[in-house]
């Protein structure tokens, strides 16, 4: 009788890889099988007691960041919600595992979960700095960008790193895969997080400019109302964020240097789980604590703490407008007029007639029509005026 041909796997994956030899060998105690065994996930025998302690931390921060997010009134602290659950669901599934180590399942959702989870961390990062470029700088721009604009670039690269790792440990994954797909797999995944470990790159650099911006700002005592609202110093949050991404650095630099030396039983960060929990699990447990020491609604606090939202009747007057526009240019293109401007044409479109002014929120004497000229911004700048700003004037694209 032929032997099988499917043998090891890593612990960082559920995959099988061809080999010409494997030894046929029922499974022992909570399914254990030697690493020359057929159908062997793991290099190492895991340990119950260090998965079920990891559960309770993560789902102790989870509780808390839920809490928070409710105390604080955030609603995008979800995001780093989902991260704690996800590793959470990770490390219910390592204890599943621990118990039931022939289990291709268990090994594949917990790999699943625990290699992805840290992206959730890394977009509420990117967030978080986009609501406090909108609330404590002056100018509301960094790199050029919106507040919101910045949130938005940032999550979406998040999103393509997230998917290029999805697509990488979907592959890596799989049970009874050639050693060409393992390796194309591994090779995806490392180039998700190198994508990821260049874009946090590029996040902490603006993320600096920020907080020296704001120290200066501070010097020159400019909205030192809300530098100094919270129930922390404004600078908590920046050194919060600091180790949230040196610790998220430090799993990638893990898990680089863990697959770029192979998937070979003689590659020591494979054969010993105690890596799997000092170089990536502990290191997002502690950021996601840090996240609730230093939380974002305990120091981004008060009026205009959250991005503003234009009541239904806004909406529908900026939505006129643009169509008001659009229409006078193209009537200016039929005409051959050069010297005409869009926001006159349309405001006269948009006044009813026999009336001087239009009878809403909208009055050219009440409110500068170029107030407008939000570039797609949601109508940002029209509420600036909500709140005092006499020192920052509006800033406005055409």
């Amino acid at each position: 009788m032929s032997s099988p041909t499917t043998t090891t796997a890593t612990t960082t994956t559920s995959t099988s890889t061809a080999s010409p030899s494997c030894i046929s060998i029922p499974p022992g105690k909570d399914g254990y099988l030697p690493p020359e065994a057929c159908g062997n996930l793991l290099l190492y025998v895991p340990s119950f007691g260090a998965a079920v302690f990891f559960v309770i931390l993560f789902a102790l921060t989870m509780l808390v960041h839920i809490v928070q997010g409710f105390v604080y009134k955030k609603k995008y602290c979800w995001v780093v919600v989902m991260g704690a659950l996800w590793e959470l669901i990770a490390m219910i599934f390592r204890v599943l595992l621990t118990k039931h180590q022939d289990n291709a399942n268990y090994d594949t959702y917990h790999q699943l979960f625990f290699l992805l989870a840290p992206l959730w961390i890394n977009a509420f990062l990117y967030m978080t700095l986009g609501r406090m470029l909108w609330f404590f700088d002056e100018t509301r721009r960094l790199g050029g960008l919106s507040p919101q604009r910045f949130a938005m670039l940032f999550v979406g690269l998040d999103i393509v790193s997230f998917l290029v790792q999805a697509a990488g440990a979907s592959i890596t994954s799989q049970s009874n895969i050639s050693q060409h797909m393992l390796i194309m797999g591994i090779h995806i995944y490392m180039g998700g997080i190198g994508l990821q470990e260049f874009f946090i790159l590029g996040f902490v650099g603006l993320l600096v400019t920020l907080h020296r911006r704001l120290v200066r700002q501070e010097r020159r005592a400019v909205l030192l109302h809300r530098l100094h609202n919270g129930s922390l110093p404004w600078r908590w949050l920046f050194y919060g964020m600091y180790f949230a991404l040196v610790m998220i650095t430090v799993r990638i630099i893990y898990r680089l240097v863990q697959y770029a030396t192979g998937t070979s039983p003689s590659n020591s960060l494979l054969t010993h789980e105690a890596y799997e929990y000092v170089l990536d699990a502990l290191p997002m447990f502690l950021a996601l604590v840090v996240l609730n020491f230093t939380h974002p609604g305990r120091i981004i606090n008060g009026p205009d703490a959250s991005w503003p939202r234009l009541s239904r009747r806004e909406k529908k007057g900026l939505k006129r407008q643009k169509k008001a526009e659009k229409a006078a240019r193209k009537a200016a293109r039929k005409t051959g007029q050069k010297d005409w401007n869009s926001s006159d044409v349309a405001f006269e479109a948009l006044r009813p007639a026999g009336e001087g002014v239009v009878e809403n929120d909208y009055r050219t004497d009440e409110h500068d029509h170029h107030d407008y000229h939000t570039d797609y911004s949601y109508g940002y700048d029209r509420h600036e005026e909500r709140y005092e700003y006499p020192s920052v004037p509006l800033q406005h694209q055409y």
